[in-house]
């Protein structure tokens, strides 16, 4: 089979941990529009889910930081945060497939660490609740070190988007890609609360052109401007290359909420390869 799924969207921890704090008609929009990629991520019916995703100090600290690890554990579990108001679960991995993309970035000369041991915390497991309340799916989480400079180039998250969307291509199941994080937020910092719609704006109009050309002129720097958590969408730079680009993405939602401290989105991409 081939990628039958490819979206987008935010994983701020207010959207589980402090829901109501949020404007009612913010909050419903955001909920509605899930609720759509829920839908749509299902009717798609994929085998497994490949996450780029990142982490907020769960498995990896200041001693040793991999620009992107690869998870090759036979099972998950998640969340971490015992306030977030999800209940902790274990999910199934796929160390094979793991292990397929590896070889092959290293063919293509992308060294990503790996880990045999991993948990999830809210970066991963909202999306998942959201998209997959049943947690019925095998998981591949792909990190991105957003934590730590020097983080990756948008460059380089091309890169290994495009080696991953190529081994999903190939695969014999059919696999949803699903990109989590950003939009705008600095969490914990002196502008905590600030979101830059402007740049989301911008952005997501890049994202949902399949701009790969705008896309690549992105650096690290123009992310952490709009607050140093955007940088989680190298993220979703990683998917826009991983399903080649050029294709159709529908935005479901954007709301800046100031309550949540971050722009919210969510999107899909309608027209994937399958070949």
């Amino acid at each position: 089979m081939t990628i039958v799924f490819a979206g987008a969207l935010s994983h701020a921890p207010g959207i589980m941990a402090w829901t109501d704090a949020a404007p009612p008609a913010q909050k419903e929009r955001t909920f509605r529009a899930f609720e759509a990629m829920r839908r749509e991520l299902e009717a798609a019916k994929p085998e497994q889910l490949i996450l780029f995703t990142s982490e907020h100090w769960a498995n990896f600290f200041l001693d040793h930081i991999s620009p992107f690890c690869i998870g090759r554990a036979t099972s998950y579990s998640g969340p971490i945060e015992p306030w977030l108001k999800i209940d902790r679960v274990t999910l199934k991995g796929d160390p094979e497939l793991a292990t397929e993309i590896l070889q092959e970035c290293y063919r293509g000369d992308l060294e990503p660490g790996y880990a045999y041991e991993m948990e999830f915390d809210h970066g991963t497991m909202i999306p998942l609740h959201f998209l997959m309340p049943k947690m019925n799916l095998p998981v591949l989480p792909v990190m991105i070190n957003t934590l730590a400079h020097p983080q990756p180039s948008v460059r380089r998250c091309m890169a290994l988007g495009r080696v991953i969307g190529d081994v999903a291509r190939r695969s014999t199941r059919r696999i949803g890609l699903i990109a989590t994080g950003g939009l705008s937020h600095d969490p914990g910092e002196r502008n905590h609360g600030v979101i830059d719609e402007d740049f989301d704006l911008g952005f997501l109009d890049a994202m949902k052109r399949g701009d790969l050309d705008k896309l690549s002129r992105y650096v690290v720097e123009d992310f952490a401007a709009a607050g140093a958590g955007t940088i989680e969408l190298l993220s979703w730079v990683a998917l826009a290359a991983a399903i080649q680009g050029g294709r159709q993405g529908d935005v479901f939602v954007y709301e800046p909420i100031k309550q949540w401290a971050a722009g919210i989105g969510a999107m899909t991409f309608a027209d994937y390869p399958t070949q």
